[in-house]
Order: structure tokens, then sequence, then C-alpha cells
């Protein structure tokens, strides 16, 4: 029963890569500034520097999916008006009740109003191919 539980946790996490984020991104690529907002949101940033370079950096992108956990559970009913108590035990797969997601910085270089190229950090830049 381990086997299958360390095994479906991998399939679930094999689903998710930072090439698949990296490929997600790159159709980001060339598109204007306009389209990039609507596609992934009002970005956390907007700096430019001295030489007339933009930036825009988003702080949160990225696969945030929960990792199955294993759970164990115990029961125990109150009186009822024809029997005693009841009880019971439990296992299974679950969810943790709260996990903050990874890390994932993503900055944007943008050049003539347009998507010239992006940067990530962090370990949760992981998302699904988008092939």
């Amino acid at each position: 029963m381990r086997k299958l539980m360390l095994m479906a946790g991998l399939l679930l996490a094999g689903c998710a890569s930072q090439a698949g984020f990296d490929a997600r991104m790159q159709e980001l690529v060339g598109l204007p500034v306009g389209d990039l907002v609507q596609r992934i949101g009002v970005p956390d940033s907007d700096f430019s520097t001295p030489d007339g370079r933009r930036f825009l950096q988003y702080e949160r992108l990225g696969t945030s999916a929960p990792t199955p956990a294993p759970t164990f559970g115990v029961g125990l009913g109150g009186f009822g008006w024809r029997g005693p108590y009841a009880g019971g035990w439990g296992w299974g797969m679950g969810y943790p009740a709260y996990a903050p997601p990874p890390p994932c910085r993503v900055t944007f270089e943008i050049r003539a109003d347009r998507v010239e190229s992006f940067t990530r950090a962090g370990g949760g830049c992981v998302a699904t191919d988008p092939g």
C-alpha cells in the first residue's frame, strides 16, 4: 500500500515541471503589454531603469496545487435513542488544510511595448506542459 501511495504522489508531481512553466511563459514573449496583463493579471511591480528598460514583475505565478498526504481519522458517536456508542477508524489520501504555495517570481522585460523576455526564480515556478 505504501508503494501505491508513493507512486500516486510521483504521478501527480510529474504533471507539472519547470520545463512546462518555461514553455507556457515562452508563449507570452512577443505579446503586447496589454495582452500580457489580460492573460495573467496586473503585475505586482512595474519599474523602469534609468537607461529606459522596463520590467513587469509577478510574485506568485506557477502551479500551487496541494500535494496529497496520507491522513488518518478516528470517530466516536454519541448515544442513540436505540443503542450505545458507535465508533470507527479509517485512513486515506487527503489534502492538508493549508499549505502556503512555494515561491515563484517572474519578471518580464518589456521593449517597444512588447514582452521581450522573462526570468523566473523560485521552486514554485512549475506548470503542466502546454502541449
